[in-house]
C-alpha cells in the first residue's frame, strides 16, 4: 500500500496537471470551425440592393463552401454597425463613413471586402419647395438617415460655403416619403432606391433636382464588409470571410447573368415588394458592382484617402480608427483563385501614389533636363544648328520615356510632355542658355570642370530616369518584369533614338555598362517592394525601397566609373574606356 501511495504521488498529479491545461486549449480549438453560423446583418430591409447575397444563399454558394450563413434584415433604426459591436452580427453591410465614426476602442470595425466600387448616394430637392440651385438650400430641412450620409451632406453644405446652422438636418422616414409628403424641402436619396420610389408616388421629375456629392468632390463608399477587427486573429474566422466573399461573388454573378430570377429570389424574401422597382434597382445596383469578378471586393485606396480628407477635417468625426481596413481577406481570396501576384495592391498604391508626388516630379524632370543637356552637347560637337539641338535635346531627354509609354498604353497615353508643358518648355530653355554659354565661351563644354559636372548630373540623371521608369510599370499594374525593363528602356532609349538619328552605333551596345545597371536597381526595388507588402498600412518601406535603390544605382554608376567595369572581351567587351551617354 505504501508504494502503491508513492507511485501515486509520483505519476498521477502530474498527470493532472498535463491534462488540466491540455483540455482548455483542445476545446478552445474545438470552438471555431467553419461551419460555425455566419450572421450578416444588412444594412437596410430586404430589396436588391443584396441581390447578390440572396442569391448565394438560394444557389447554395455559400453552402457548397462550407458555409452556414444568416441574412438578418436591416431598418431604419437598426444600425448595422452597432449591431456587429454589440454581437448580434458576425459580418455588417455598411458605409466607410458608419464605419469609421463608430469604431471606437474596444469595438474597432476592419473593411476585409467592397461590394460597390461607386456612389449612389444622391441629394433630391423639389423644385416646388423652393430650391431651384444647390445653393437654395439655404434656410431648408433635409432629410437624412444618420448612417454617415449627414456628413456628406455638412461637407457638401461647406463646398457650397453654405453654413451649416443655417440649415435644418432631420431624421428622415424610410423610401423618401418626408420628401414626397412635403415635411423636408431635399432629402438624401440612393440613385437605386428612393429616387424612383419617389417618382412612382406621382412626383414628377421636373419637380426634382437632384445633387451628387460626387460632383462637388465628395466621394462616398458604400456597401462593404465590415467585422470586428479583433476576430481576424483567428484563421479559421479568416477562412469563413474568404469563403463569404468567393460565394457573395457567385452570387452576383449570377445576379447580373440572370436579372428576373434574382428579382424572384428576391421576392421571395419580401414578397409586399413591386417587381418592376427591384428590377429597375437591381439594373442601377449592377452598374457599381465591378463586372470583372477578379475585381470584386477590392478596397479603393484611392477612393478611401480622398474620404480620408473629409473625415479627418476639423470638426468632423474621430481620427483614423485602427485597421478600418485590410486586404488579409483579398489576398487569401487571390491564393485561393491562384491570382497572386509578387506585390499587394496596398504596396502597388503607395508606389503610385509616390509616383504623384512633387518630389517625385522633380526628381523626373531633372534626369530629363540632363539628359536634353546631352543631346544639346552631342548636337553643338556635330555642329548642328539650333533646330537640330533641339531635335537632339528632345529625343535625348524624352525619347525613353516616350517608349516606355508606347509599351504600357491606356493612362500612360497621351504622353506626359504633352500633358505636362515644363518638359518641352524646360528642354527649350536647357538648349538656348546651353547655346548660349557655348556661344560665349567656345571652349566652355571643353573644361575639366564641365566635364566633371555633366559626369556627377548624368549619374543623377540616369538615376532619376531609372527610377521613374520602375516606378510607373509597376503603378501601371504590369507584372513585375516589366520593371527591370521600364527602367533600362526609360534611361536609355532616348540615347539609342538619338544615335540612331546621327547615324551612330549606340556605346552601350558595346561593352560599356549602362542600362545593366538600371536593371540591377530596379530588381532590387521590385525586391524591397515584396518585403513591403507585409506592411500594408504604412507606405514607409515603400519610400525606402525607392531610397536604397537610389543610393545604390548612384553607387553602382561611381563604381564603374572609378573602376573602370565594362563586360569582358569573351561578352562583347573591347577593353575601352569610354563614357557611355
Amino acid at each position: 500500500m505504501q508504494i502503491r501511495s508513492k507511485f501515486s504521488s509520483l505519476y498521477l498529479w502530474p498527470l493532472l496537471a498535463w491534462l488540466m491545461l491540455f483540455v482548455p486549449l483542445s476545446s478552445s480549438h474545438s470552438k471555431e470551425s467553419i461551419s460555425d453560423p455566419i450572421r450578416v446583418q444588412l444594412a437596410w430591409m430586404h430589396q436588391s440592393q443584396f441581390a447578390g447575397f440572396y442569391v448565394a444563399q438560394v444557389r447554395k454558394h455559400f453552402e457548397n463552401e462550407g458555409l452556414h450563413v444568416t441574412l438578418i434584415e436591416g431598418g431604419p433604426n437598426i444600425n448595422p454597425i452597432t449591431e456587429l459591436q454589440e454581437g448580434r452580427a458576425d459580418v455588417a453591410v455598411s458605409w466607410l463613413a458608419n464605419a469609421w465614426s463608430l469604431s471606437a476602442d474596444q469595438k474597432h470595425v476592419t473593411n476585409i471586402a467592397q461590394i460597390f466600387s461607386g456612389s449612389s448616394l444622391a441629394v433630391i430637392c423639389r423644385i416646388s419647395a423652393g430650391v431651384f440651385t444647390p445653393k437654395d438650400i439655404t434656410g431648408k430641412k433635409i432629410g437624412v438617415w444618420g448612417l454617415g450620409d449627414e456628413l456628406v451632406v455638412n461637407e457638401m453644405l461647406n463646398r457650397l460655403e453654405i453654413p451649416q446652422t443655417s440649415v435644418e438636418l432631420i431624421r428622415q422616414a424610410p423610401n423618401g416619403q418626408d420628401l414626397i409628403d412635403g415635411k423636408v424641402a431635399c432629402a438624401t436619396t440612393m440613385a437605386y432606391n428612393e429616387y424612383w420610389q419617389i417618382l412612382e408616388k406621382g412626383i414628377p421629375s421636373t419637380d426634382l433636382i437632384v445633387i451628387s456629392p460626387e460632383l462637388f468632390g465628395i466621394p462616398h463608399i458604400e456597401d462593404g464588409l465590415y467585422v470586428m477587427t479583433d476576430r481576424l486573429s483567428s484563421s479559421v474566422f479568416r477562412t469563413q470571410m474568404v469563403k463569404l466573399v468567393k460565394g457573395l461573388r457567385t452570387g452576383w454573378k449570377e445576379a447580373r447573368i440572370a436579372p428576373t430570377l434574382a428579382v424572384e429570389i428576391i421576392q421571395r424574401k419580401a414578397t409586399v415588394l413591386n417587381k418592376e422597382h427591384q428590377k429597375h434597382m437591381l439594373e442601377s445596383v449592377l452598374g457599381i458592382i465591378p463586372v470583372n469578378p477578379n475585381e470584386f471586393g477590392l478596397f479603393d485606396l484611392g477612393r478611401y484617402q480622398s474620404e480620408v480628407n473629409r473625415l479627418l477635417s476639423p470638426d468632423k468625426v474621430n481620427p483614423t480608427p485602427e485597421r478600418i481596413w485590410t486586404y488579409d481577406i483579398w489576398n487569401e481570396l487571390k491564393k485561393e483563385d491562384k491570382n497572386t501576384t509578387p506585390l499587394t495592391q496596398a504596396t502597388k498604391f503607395y508606389v503610385s501614389s509616390t509616383t504623384g508626388m512633387l518630389a517625385f516630379k522633380i526628381l523626373v524632370y531633372f534626369g530629363v533636363f540632363t539628359y536634353a543637356l546631352s543631346g544639346v552637347l552631342e548636337a553643338i560637337h556635330r555642329g548642328y544648328d539650333l533646330w537640330g539641338r533641339l531635335i537632339l535635346a528632345f529625343l535625348s531627354g524624352v525619347g525613353g520615356g516616350t517608349l516606355r509609354d508606347l509599351l504600357i498604353g491606356g493612362d500612360r497615353l497621351p504622353f506626359y510632355y504633352v500633358k505636362d508643358l515644363t518638359y518641352p518648355l524646360g528642354i527649350l530653355l536647357v538648349v538656348l542658355i546651353t547655346s548660349s554659354i557655348v556661344a560665349a565661351h567656345q571652349d566652355a563644354h571643353m573644361s575639366d570642370l564641365f566635364k566633371k559636372t555633366k559626369k556627377y548630373a548624368d549619374i543623377l540623371g540616369f538615376t532619376s530616369l531609372a527610377i521613374t521608369g520602375a516606378a510607373i510599370s509597376i503603378s501601371s499594374n504590369l507584372p513585375w518584369f516589366w520593371a527591370p525593363i521600364c527602367a533600362a528602356l526609360t534611361c536609355a532609349g532616348g540615347g539609342m533614338l538619338r544615335d540612331i538619328v546621327v547615324n551612330q552605333e549606340p556605346s552601350t551596345f558595346k561593352g560599356v555598362i549602362y542600362e545593366e545597371v538600371a536593371v540591377v536597381g530596379a530588381l532590387f526595388l521590385v525586391g524591397g517592394l515584396m518585403v513591403a507588402n507585409h506592411f500594408e498600412y504604412t507606405a514607409l518601406p515603400v519610400y525606402l525601397s525607392l531610397i536604397l535603390s537610389i543610393i545604390l544605382i548612384i553607387c553602382l554608376r561611381l563604381a564603374i566609373y572609378k573602376y573602370h567595369w565594362r563586360y569582358p572581351k569573351f561578352l562583347g567587351g573591347s577593353g575601352l574606356d569610354s563614357d557611355s551617354h
